[in-house]
């Protein structure tokens, strides 16, 4: 009985890998620069909005007090100029003690990538949780392993963030972090790395 439930479970593992349209990749113990802080990338562009929807921005504010924490979501979507939906979802927990004061929490979603701006910038005493998704972006050609959610700084350069894993299915478009942890408010959001990650010389 031993051995048939090991082969079972064998067979299971492997059918789950040769899925090349779902990728599951829970990281329960992510390490934060697992790879160098600078390398290779591209952010992951937004479809283009149809004209109804061109001038749209979605965003949303709340006041928070950082002694008691909160919590801030966000359900947007638009229709692109080829007739499909994108799905815009962020769901941001702030723990108690994480600031000082009152503050106007604001998320901003990017008009260009899959990336959401949050203001004001500010660095945190205890660190802030972030569920985040896409869906309806066109991922037909990428290598799901290959793509990441991570800090972009102004400059371009992008750093590594500590979460509880990602999901990704191509046939939907979409993407989603689990539980991405945020020490500061900049700019989050997703790039495919390419294979070999390469240092970037930022000076130039």
């Amino acid at each position: 009985m031993k051995n048939i439930l090991i082969f079972l479970v064998t067979v299971l593992l492997i059918g789950c890998e040769t899925n090349s349209d779902l990728s599951i990749n829970y990281l329960e113990k992510t390490i934060e620069n697992s790879l160098p802080n600078s390398f290779e990338y591209e952010l992951i562009l937004l479809p283009e909005k149809s004209v109804v929807w061109e001038d749209s921005v979605f965003s949303i504010s709340q006041v928070i007090n950082g002694s008691t924490g909160g919590r801030i979501t966000m359900e947007k979507y638009y229709v692109s100029n080829l007739g499909d939906s994108i799905i815009i979802e962020a769901d941001l927990r702030i723990p108690p003690g994480a600031f000082s004061g009152t503050e106007t929490i604001s998320m901003v979603v990017d008009n260009q990538y899959a990336a959401i701006h949050f203001y004001p910038e500010m660095i945190f005493e205890d660190t802030l949780k972030l569920i985040q998704k896409f869906a309806g972006l066109q991922l037909d050609n990428y290598n799901t392993g290959t793509l990441d959610f991570v800090f972009i700084d102004d400059d371009g350069t992008v750093e590594l963030i500590k979460k509880n894993g990602v999901q990704i299915n191509v046939s939907q478009g979409s993407v989603k972090v689990q539980n991405a942890k945020l020490t500061h408010f900049s700019r989050f959001g997703w790039i495919r790395k390419f294979n070999s990650p390469i240092l970037i010389d930022t000076d130039q």
